[in-house]
């Protein structure tokens, strides 16, 4: 167990959030195949949507990517939306609606920590892409500092941007 890069993506977190993944996959194919049913009858594309945002936020807790926790938080907003549009303030009626997709948002959003601790590992392991390659100050120092250095000893050595 020295290696804390593999311990910590395939510790008791990173399977529980697996054990999230599949439950997701159990829920969102359902959704979204009735959904697609629902809206081949002229129905509404809520169900087709919300599946789809299921499945995205298990693919991605899968992947250990924090982008689960933004798709699953819109896939609530838009459940809220949908639900007081078809409902109103009835909160009787609200209740089968919201409840079952508030206790997932809260299950998705204590995989916060895990997520965050895999992208840490990841970041080691895999270069990121350059969407997510945001140079913070520190980094920038390092680099200048670096090229102060090189240029004192006369080496050029180009430095990655």
């Amino acid at each position: 167990m020295s290696d804390t890069g593999t311990s910590n993506r395939h510790g008791v977190g990173y399977w529980a959030v697996v054990v999230l993944a599949a439950v997701l996959v159990l829920f969102g194919l359902p959704i979204f195949g009735g959904g697609a049913y629902l809206l081949w009858l002229g129905g509404s594309w809520y169900y087709v949507l919300a599946g789809i945002g299921l499945l995205l936020t298990a693919w991605f807790l899968v992947q250990a990517s924090m982008l689960a926790v933004w798709i699953y938080l819109v896939t609530f907003a838009g459940t809220v939306v949908w639900a007081f549009w078809e409902k109103g303030f009835d909160w009787w009626a609200q209740v089968p609606r919201l409840v079952a997709p508030t206790v997932i948002l809260v299950l998705v959003l204590l995989t916060i920590p895990v997520l965050l601790r895999s992208g840490l590992t990841r970041g080691k392991d895999r270069p990121a892409s350059p969407a997510t390659d945001h140079p913070s100050p520190a980094r920038e120092k390092q680099r200048s500092s670096a090229g102060e250095e090189n240029r004192r000893s006369g080496t050029i050595i180009p430095t990655a941007r």
